[in-house]
Order: C-alpha cells, then structure tokens, then sequence
C-alpha cells in the first residue's frame, strides 16, 4: 500500500466522522424542537474489487470508511408508550377542565353566588319576623326573593351555555357542531389523519427521509393528544392508525371517516363510516376513553348530573316556598296570612295567599306578579284562624320566621321534597365539591 492510499483512507475517516459531526450537531440543535428524532449515522467500509485472495490482494482492496445511511433513532415500544401515555394525560387534562369549568359555575364562595343570595333571603325573612307590617322589610324580602330567582336562572343558563360550549347546541351538525370544543377536536383529528395520509405517501417514495420520519411521529403525537389510537409502523415507515377496532388511516389512505353532530336530545354523536367495506355509519364515541376528545367525553355525565342536581335544588326550594306560603308544610295547625294594609276595618289579616314564586316551561323562576306589585301579599303571619279576632295579630311573624328556618332546615328524602337530609346550603356546597373532586 502506499503512503497515498493510506492517506486517502485517512481521509475517508476524516470526512465520514465530520459528517457524523454534522449531524450530532443537528441534533443538539434541535434538542428542543417538538417532534423531532434524534439522528444517527451508520458507518460501512470501503473497499475496491478484490482480484485475488490473497493477503496482498485483500489489502490492496482496503479503501476506507464511508457514510452508509442516516436514520432517527427511534424505539417502536417507547414511540407507542409515550403516544399511550401522552393520550391518558390529554384526556386527565381536558377532563380536569371540564370539571372546573363546573365547580367554577357552582362555587359556593365567588361573588354573588347563589349561596349569597340564599343568605340575603334568609335574612330578609328574618327582619321581617321581627316587624312583619313593615312596608320596606317586605318589600326588601320580595326583591331578595327576586335576586335568588334570577341567580337560579342565570346558574341553569351557564349550565347549560357551558355544556353547549364543551359539546354543541342539541340539533347542531356540520360547522355548527364544529365550533363546539369536541367539534374542534374531532375536526382537528380529521386534519391531522389526512396529514399523516399524506405523509405516508411521501415516506412510501422516499423511505430515508428522516425529516419525513420526524413529521410523522410529530403528527402521531399529536393524533394521541386527541384520542386513544394504536399506531402501527411497516418496515417501510409508514403508519396505520386505529381506534378501538375501527380502521381510521391504512396507508396512503383514510378510510374512516367520522363526523360529529349533537342529537337532538343534546347527546354528543361521533359517527365512524368505512369507504372500504361502505358499512352504515355508526355511532363510535364510547371508543373514545383517552386524548382530550375523550377526556371531555368521559366527563359528560358530571355536567349531566350537575344540572340535575342544580334542578334539584331549586325545584325543593321553589316547591317548600310556596308550601309555606300558601300552606302548612311542618303540619302546625295554623295558616299562613297576608297584611290586607288597604282593608276599610284598618290594616288586618287575610287568607289565601298566593304562592312565592312561578316556575315556566322553560323551568325559568320568577316572583310571582300578585306578589311582587303587592308586597302585602308575602305570607308573613301564621295563626290559629278558628280562634276570634285572629285577623288582628298583624304583628305575627310566624311565618317569615318559617321562611328564615328553612336556611337550616334538613330535607329529607329525594325530590322534588327532599335533597337527601341535606339543607339547601350544603347541597349547594356539596355540588361544587363533587364537582372539584
């Protein structure tokens, strides 16, 4: 061998470890970037033809070293642990949210929650106990009454807007179920199979191309982010994705198509249709349990029992309030009475009241109009009315005191009576706690 063939050799060393460099250094660049798989270089010999066999003849072949290949270092095991473990996370995430979404509706502790007004109620009763033909005082207890009303409505309303915001108005389809936050994402999910589609029609032609690879795999990361899918890669690189048992990307192709839609009864709908086996579409959304499409999903049946839990509430406190004023609820024995100030004998008592509140068919809650233009009308008093001249107590206060008891009062039983031994405060709480958990 001589001197300028062993340098030429060193030389291939050179050049092929300055290209391994090269790409170490990419790599340390690119330590940061999202999706991106470390690169490694393969190293093969050098040899020209050999003429004999002999030892002369196999060192005459020896040319150096040269750069064989360059492809990502990746693990097939660890690339599916982290898409699995990265779709259980996005699905705890979204699904923590949602549920914050509802404590924040019913926390019991923020400005001009319902529990406040409840308490302001409350103690309007009270005050008006005290001086029950006080003008002023019943009027404050009718506009106090109002107050918790318009808190029921507008709770029930965020309930509601809030579940349309996580999974669209019932009856919504097409881009009006879209901008909902399942509609995005499930949208999203279409987009990022059809990427991957592509890219995989580019990987098919172009094997080696590991900036191709690192596309895929960051569209595969994303692809778990939003739901529970099995991934699975050929020899080729090129990635099939699955839901459940549901084919979604075989190849350079989607051939599961889904759409989202909310049925009419406001139930969240994810339907799965096959081009290769054209089988009806199906209805495929408990396959989703994983990714943020999953997560918000899973969580459905806490807004669902929040808002009957909210309806609950306000159904036992509307129906207990006017059961005490227009009945005898606690089984006293005595009637609740209204201040007739306008009678020509003088300010007296009367009967028959008319109930608190009214409750529509939307189950909005208002005062009711005979109440609330006549604050006379609250059934401040409840007496013994066999007995003479009971029209004259007009200073009893029995009744707002039964108002103002009612904040600690335990109902018993389920509704529309009873809240399950809680009062109406720690039924409150007990929902946004629920919630929180």
């Amino acid at each position: 061998m001589t001197i300028n063939k062993a340098m030429n050799i060193a030389l291939t060393g050179l050049n092929a470890n300055q290209a391994a460099l090269n790409v170490v250094s990419h790599n340390i660049a690119n330590i940061n970037t999202e999706g991106y798989r470390r690169q490694t270089v393969h190293f093969a010999e050098m040899r020209t033809p050999i003429y004999d066999n002999s030892v002369r003849g196999q060192i005459a072949s020896l040319a150096g070293v040269r750069i064989d290949g360059i492809t990502t270092a990746s693990n097939d095991y660890l690339n599916n642990y982290y898409r699995l473990q990265n779709s259980i996370y996005e699905g705890l995430q979204a699904g923590a949210d949602a549920l914050g979404g509802i404590a924040n509706l019913l926390d019991e502790l923020k400005d001009s929650a319902l529990g406040d007004s409840l308490n302001e109620f409350f103690n309007a009763a009270n005050a008006l106990n005290q001086n029950p033909t006080d003008y002023s005082l019943r009027v404050n207890f009718v506009e106090r009454a109002k107050a918790v009303a318009n808190k029921f409505n507008a709770t029930s309303k965020n309930l509601s807007n809030y579940k349309a915001n996580l999974f669209g108005q019932a009856g919504a389809t097409g881009d009006a179920a879209n901008v909902s936050q399942v509609g995005t994402d499930v949208k999203k999910l279409k987009d990022a199979l059809q990427s991957l589609a592509d890219i995989n029609r580019q990987i098919n032609a172009n094997p080696n191309d590991t900036s191709l690879q690192s596309q895929r795999d960051q569209i595969l990361a994303n692809i778990s982010g939003l739901a529970n899918v099995t991934t699975t890669i050929n020899s080729n690189g090129i990635a099939n994705v699955k839901l459940d048992k549901y084919d979604l990307v075989k190849g350079s192709e989607v051939v599961g198509e889904l759409t989202y839609s909310v049925k009419a009864d406001g139930n969240p709908e994810i339907k799965y249709y096959n081009k290769e086996t054209q089988k009806p579409p199906e209805d495929i959304i408990n396959s989703f349990n994983g990714g943020s499409i999953g997560g918000v999903i899973a969580n459905k049946e806490y807004l669902d029992r929040a808002n009957e839990k909210f309806d609950t509430l306000k159904n036992v406190f509307v129906k207990y309030m006017n059961d005490l004023q227009t009945g005898d609820p606690n089984g006293t024995g005595k009637s609740p009475c209204w201040y007739d100030r306008d009678n020509p004998a003088g300010g007296i008592l009367a009967e028959n009241p008319p109930k608190l509140f009214d409750v529509d068919a939307n189950g909005n809650v208002s005062v009711n109009k005979e109440v609330y233009n006549n604050p006379d009308k609250v059934a401040a008093a409840r007496v013994d009315t066999t007995v003479a001249d009971w029209e004259k107590s007009v200073g009893n206060g029995d009744n707002a005191l039964a108002f103002f008891n009612t904040k600690s009062k335990n109902f018993y039983g389920d509704a529309p009576d009873g809240l399950g031994g809680l009062s109406l405060q720690d039924y409150l709480i007990s929902m946004g706690t629920e919630a929180a958990l």
